[in-house]
C-alpha cells in the first residue's frame, strides 16, 4: 500500500510537471562506446521514417482526389506523392541518426550548451537535405523552408523572453502575431511586384494567378464553376462584422455538423 502511494504521488508528480512544461531533456546521455548509442541512432531512423510516411500518407489522398476534380492523369500524380512520402521519410530519418550519432560523439567529448546542437544540425541538415534537385529537391525545399520559418518564430520568442525583441512583437499573443503576419506578407507582395525573379517558378505562378489574372477576364470562368460554392460561403463571411452567425467557422458548423 505504502509502495502503491508513493508510485501514485511520483506519478502525478511528473505528469504535472509534464503539463506545465514541454517534457524536453538531454539527449544520449549515455556513453559513447555504449551500443545503446548506436541503438539510439538506428531508432532515430526509424522515427524519422515513421513520421515522414505519417506526414505525407494524407496528401496521397489528397493528389487522387485532386486529379480526379482537375482531370489529370491520376496515375501520374498519386505516384508522384507516393514518391515524395517515401523520400520525405528517408531524408528525415537520416538527419536524425546523425545528428544523434554527432550529439552522442560531441557529448562525450565535452562539446554541450548549443554548440552540439548547431554543429551537428548543420552537418545533418547539409547531408540530409541539402539535395535541391528533382523529387527529393522539391521535397527537402518544402521541409527546410517550413523549417526556416519554425525556427524564426522559436528566435522571436526568445528574444522576447530574453528582453532583446519588445514584448509587443511576442508572436504567442494576438497582437504579435498580427504584426507577424503582416510583415511577411508585405515581404512576399514586395518580393512579387518588384524582385519577382527571387521567388521559386511554382510559388510565382500562384502569385500570377492571384494578383494578375484577376486583372480582366470574366467572373466566374467556366472552368471555375466547380467552386462556386466555396466563393459563396466566402463572399457571405464578409458580413460576419456586422452578423456573428455569418462566421465561415459558425456556417460551417451549422452546414457540417
Amino acid at each position: 500500500e505504502g509502495f502503491k502511494l508513493i508510485f501514485t504521488a511520483s506519478f502525478q508528480s511528473r505528469r504535472i510537471n509534464i503539463m506545465s512544461e514541454p517534457p524536453h531533456h538531454a539527449l544520449n546521455k549515455h556513453g559513447f562506446r555504449d551500443i545503446i548509442c548506436a541503438v539510439s541512432a538506428v531508432r532515430g531512423f526509424r522515427n524519422g521514417i515513421i513520421t515522414g510516411a505519417r506526414i505525407r500518407l494524407p496528401y496521397v489522398f489528397q493528389a487522387l482526389i485532386y486529379a480526379v476534380l482537375f482531370r489529370e492523369d491520376v496515375k501520374k500524380r498519386v505516384t508522384f506523392v507516393i514518391k515524395q512520402m517515401f523520400i520525405h521519410g528517408k531524408n528525415l530519418g537520416l538527419f536524425v541518426m546523425i545528428y544523434k550519432s554527432l550529439c552522442c560523439l560531441f557529448r562525450n567529448f565535452g562539446v554541450s550548451g548549443g554548440i552540439d546542437s548547431w554543429i551537428a544540425g548543420f552537418i545533418g541538415g547539409y547531408w540530409a537535405f541539402g539535395d535541391n534537385k528533382g523529387i527529393s529537391g522539391s521535397v527537402n525545399n518544402q521541409i527546410v523552408l517550413y523549417l526556416f520559418a519554425r525556427g524564426l518564430q522559436g528566435i522571436l520568442l526568445s528574444g522576447v523572453r530574453r528582453g532583446i525583441v519588445p514584448q509587443q512583437l511576442d508572436v504567442s499573443t494576438p497582437g504579435g502575431f498580427r504584426i507577424f503576419a503582416g510583415f511577411s506578407l508585405a515581404l512576399i507582395l514586395y518580393l512579387t511586384e518588384y524582385e519577382p525573379k527571387t521567388l521559386s517558378v511554382p510559388f510565382w505562378k500562384t502569385m500570377d494567378y492571384l494578383y494578375y489574372h484577376s486583372d480582366s477576364g470574366p467572373m466566374l470562368a467556366k472552368t471555375d464553376a466547380k467552386f462556386l460554392p466555396f466563393i459563396i460561403l466566402g463572399s457571405i463571411s464578409l458580413l460576419y462584422p456586422l452578423r456573428s452567425s455569418l462566421g465561415l467557422e459558425q456556417m460551417l458548423q451549422k452546414i457540417l455538423g
